[in-house]
Order: structure tokens, then C-alpha cells, then sequence
């Protein structure tokens, strides 16, 4: 479907929906690397007796032949609270549109129904970027250990594989920064060594965006308070090198402590090293 057939939308809506549609205008290698929003979920779902009313409306919408009503449908229903809304907006995940389909991740995130993370489960290996994307966010904002270790054991983690989709490997480092901003840490620190490892690829454009998502790293919740207990607690050598060097990179003065204790006790001579350099260039920076 052209952008053109989506002009009833208007103002940043309109934008996003037609940039969606349009593959050749939106790749994720133009979007900057950066956590996704959590969303206010539902305190609770009720459920609506009304035959007649908004919801119901609105869930029969749902099944319009145009696109454009479908995602309208599916908006409002992630505003709605009503238990009732769930399996329709469930049975959206497959439809045609891409649009469509976000919105209806979207909603169920809003939602917050828990059944729902099965469904959500069901779409972590899709060949779409755009969908494993929207997926980061609506499984972050469940208060629920399943969901958010989607994020990071389904999507973050490469298992093994070999990374070189650019596409593929930004929703990757997304949702490494989104575990970052979570106030429950137990997938922080495990997200974070992923990129220990995307920093060796082969690829340049890989190790190029693991870089980028480093620096993001410092700005988010749990980053730099990680990385530091990293290099108190790792047992491995390299992995304790590595953060010391990035300590000292991203110029986290709150390292200084740790930094200067590993610089004068460690027991491995290059992760010594390591620290020693880092304290050099937080004074370098420190100077400036």
C-alpha cells in the first residue's frame, strides 16, 4: 500500500506510518542506537458488558478491510484497559500490514496482559527488523522476568551466530541499551558482555555500531554502575581488561576508585595495564 493512501492520518503519525510502509525510505542503519521507551501498561484489565460501546466498537474494527482502520482500531484499544480487547489485538500479529502488526505489538505492551508474552515469544525470531524492534520495547514494559529476559536472551543474544546484517544487529544493540535502563538489573550485566563480543567481529560495520552502542552504554540506567562491577567481579581475565579500558574510555569518573585498586592489586599484569591507562585518560580527560 502507497503513503499516499494514509494521508486521513496527520502530523508525526502520518510520517511514521508512511515511513514504515515505504522499505526503501527506512532502514534501521539510519536510526541512531539507542534504548527503547517503556510503556505505561495497564494497573489492570476490566472487562465491558456493553455490546455497544467503544471497545466493542473498536474490536470489530479490527476486522476492516482497510489497513489504515485496523491500526486505528488497534491504537485505541491499547488506550482502552479491557481485558476484552487482548485476543483480537493478539490475532493481529499476523496480519498482512506491517503497520498493522506494530501497532498490535505496541498495544499489547500497553495492555500488559501476561498471557499475552507467548504470543509476543512467538515473533522473536521474524525476519523483519521492524517487528523485532517494537518487540524490545512492549517486552520491557512487563514487570515480569519472562519478558524482559526476551529481550535479552531472545533478542540481544547472538547464540553463537555470526552477526553481519546491519539491520539485524542495531535491534540487537537496542535492546542491550533497553536491559540498561531496566530497574531490575539481572539481565544488565549479561547484555553487556554481548557486546564484548560484537566488538570482535570480522565486520567492520559491526564492530563500528557495537561502538556506537558503548558510548550510548554510559548514558543508561544500570551502564556505568555495570561496568564497574565487571571489573570488581569478573573471574576472566580478558573480560576484566576490556573494562577497564572502557572505563577509562567513556571517561566514567565513578570508576576511579575500582580503577585505581586494579592498577595496584590485580593479580594479571595486563589487566594492571589496562587499568593504569584508563586512569590516564580519566585525568587526561579530568585536565581538559
Amino acid at each position: 500500500m502507497k503513503c499516499q493512501s494514509y494521508r486521513v492520518f496527520s502530523g508525526l503519525l502520518s510520517l511514521l506510518v508512511c515511513l514504515l510502509i515505504d522499505a526503501n525510505s527506512t532502514s534501521a542503519q539510519t536510526i541512531p542506537v539507542q534504548p527503547q521507551p517503556f510503556y505505561d501498561q495497564c494497573q489492570s484489565l476490566t472487562e465491558g458488558t456493553s455490546a455497544d460501546d467503544a471497545v466493542a466498537r473498536a474490536i470489530s474494527s479490527l476486522k476492516d478491510k482497510e489497513s489504515s482502520v485496523r491500526l486505528q482500531a488497534a491504537q485505541q484499544l491499547s488506550k482502552s484497559c479491557d481485558k476484552r480487547a487482548v485476543e483480537p489485538v493478539t490475532a493481529l500479529l499476523q496480519d498482512q500490514e506491517l503497520p498493522v502488526r506494530l501497532a498490535a505489538i505496541e498495544a499489547l505492551g500497553k495492555l500488559g496482559d501476561p498471557n499475552s508474552i507467548r504470543s509476543l515469544n512467538e515473533l522473536i525470531d521474524d525476519k523483519e527488523w521492524r517487528i523485532r524492534l517494537a518487540l524490545v520495547g512492549s517486552l520491557a514494559s512487563f514487570n515480569n522476568f519472562h519478558a524482559r529476559n526476551l529481550v535479552v536472551n531472545g533478542i540481544a543474544n547472538p547464540s553463537g551466530a555470526e552477526i553481519t546484517d546491519v539491520d539485524d544487529m542495531r535491534v540487537r544493540c537496542a535492546a542491550i541499551l533497553t536491559a540498561n535502563q531496566m530497574k531490575d538489573v539481572a539481565h544488565s550485566r549479561k547484555s553487556i558482555l554481548f557486546l564484548y563480543l560484537f566488538l570482535q567481529s570480522k565486520h567492520e560495520p559491526i564492530r563500528q555500531i557495537a561502538e556506537q552502542t558503548m558510548f550510548a552504554l554510559k548514558n543508561t540506567r544500570n551502564g556505568s554502575r555495570e561496568l564497574i562491577a565487571l571489573l570488581k567481579q569478573s573471574h576472566n581475565v580478558e573480560a576484566r581488561r576490556w573494562t577497564a579500558y572502557w572505563l577509562g574510555k567513556l571517561g566514567i569518573e565513578s570508576g576511579r576508585e575500582v580503577l585505581t585498586e586494579v592498577a595496584d592489586k590485580d593479580p594479571n599484569a595486563r589487566v594492571k595495564e589496562a587499568a593504569s591507562e584508563a586512569l590516564k585518560t580519566l585525568n587526561g580527560a579530568k585536565g581538559t
